[in-house]
């Protein structure tokens, strides 16, 4: 076994170690911080793991909850339920199953994502958005951030 592969692992296992730690509440926490860097800056994940972890996602929701839209049948119903329903898969879906897979899918400044899951572990959204304005030196505030992110986790619990 390489460096680079055994490298990978522990960091896999860390992250799984970390994301499994996390209640419901800050699982959605991290998981809209995630989404917004990744959307909005493109870090974390590729765009194919990202797609990947999607499709797994949704998958496992269908075994998991029978009413959840086929992810076979009809694409814009379940696109659709994903929109109206953003963090549909915390909410099914137990959290050891779901840090398996992010800690599987996520390539991409994977110390920055350790520091920042304890630090919502730890602390709290304010201080993990400014973790990530200063690391990545991001134009924007840690309390607009903030903000819109608990109306928005708010909105969906």
């Amino acid at each position: 076994m390489d460096i680079d592969s055994l490298f990978e692992r522990v960091v896999n296992r860390s992250l799984y170690k970390l994301l499994s730690k996390l209640d419901v509440t800050q699982f959605k926490m991290f998981y809209s911080i995630f989404v917004h860097y990744w959307t909005n800056h493109k870090h974390f994940i590729s765009t194919q793991n990202f797609f990947n972890l999607w499709c797994e996602l949704n998958v496992l929701c269908a075994e998991f909850n029978k009413s959840f839209p086929s992810p076979y049948d009809d694409h814009l119903l379940l696109k659709s339920f994903c929109k109206a329903h953003p963090y549909y898969f915390i909410d099914i879906l137990p959290i050891e199953l779901i840090a398996k897979l992010f800690s599987e899918h996520l390539d991409q400044h994977l110390d920055t994502l350790l520091n920042l899951i304890d630090i919502i572990y730890e602390a709290n959204s304010l201080t993990a958005h400014q973790y990530i304005i200063d690391k990545f030196n991001i134009k924007h505030t840690a309390d607009e951030l903030f903000y819109d992110l608990e109306e928005h986790i708010k909105c969906h619990m």
